[in-house]
Formats: C-alpha cells, structure tokens, sequence
C-alpha cells in the first residue's frame, strides 16, 4: 500500500508537521516503499523556507523532512501558489519576479495542484495532517 501525504498545517501553528513526520517515520520502518510522495499547501508550505532559524531547543523541523526525503528519495512538494505568496521561491521564480535570491530549501519542490492530483490517483491512500 502506498499513501500521499498532504499537509495543510503551520510547521509553526500546528502540529500537522510533527504528527506527518512521526507518520512516515513508522510508515517506513514497517514498509520502506510506502509513501509515494508528500505535499505542503496552504500554511504548511513554510516547511519549505530555508531562511526559517529554529529556535535551538526545538526541532528542526525542515531538517527532519530534509533527511527523510534524502535518506528514502521521496519527493516533497510544495504549491507553487501558495509557497510563491509566503515568500518561498526556488531559482526560476527569482529569475520571474526579477529577485536576487531564493529561499526554497534543499529537497524541496515548488510543483502545482497537478502533481497532488497525480498522487491522489497513483497512491492508495491520502491522508491529511491538517
């Protein structure tokens, strides 16, 4: 079975990036094929930043999703919409808007609702961490 993640949470407001990770933390273990893909939307998009400096006796959130993606290659996604409009864009979208910087962390991608709707249709499940 595989499962698409959509997280519609602040990594800073909820936990909906907390209880994900824990998610496919034990996801994993048991199955190492079984997450096809993860998608932030919404506020959850801030994941994404890498300008973002977490406070020293927290998590680092970004870091945790970065390794995962890195360790199991699985895609993380973020809406281009919404993650353009909170000031997270990679190299073509500072190119567009004429910027001298981009903010998208490493193993982070900036993809429209298209790519959701690719993983609603080729995963098992889709479970929401709003």
């Amino acid at each position: 079975m595989q499962y698409t993640l959509l997280i519609t949470g602040s990594p800073y407001q909820s936990k909906a990036c907390h209880t994900a990770l824990r998610f496919i933390r034990a996801a994993l273990n048991k199955h190492p094929d079984s997450i096809k893909g993860v998608f932030f939307y919404e506020d959850a998009v801030l994941i994404g930043n890498q300008a973002a400096q977490p406070p020293r006796d927290e998590i680092d959130l970004a870091q945790a999703w970065q390794d995962i993606a890195k360790q199991h290659s699985i895609p993380l996604y973020l809406c281009i919409a919404a993650a353009v409009r909170r000031g997270i864009i990679n190299e073509s979208e500072s190119r567009r808007y004429e910027l001298e910087q981009h903010t998208l962390a490493e193993h982070f991608q900036l993809e429209g609702l298209g790519t959701l709707v690719d993983l609603m249709n080729s995963s098992n499940k889709i479970i929401q961490f709003r």
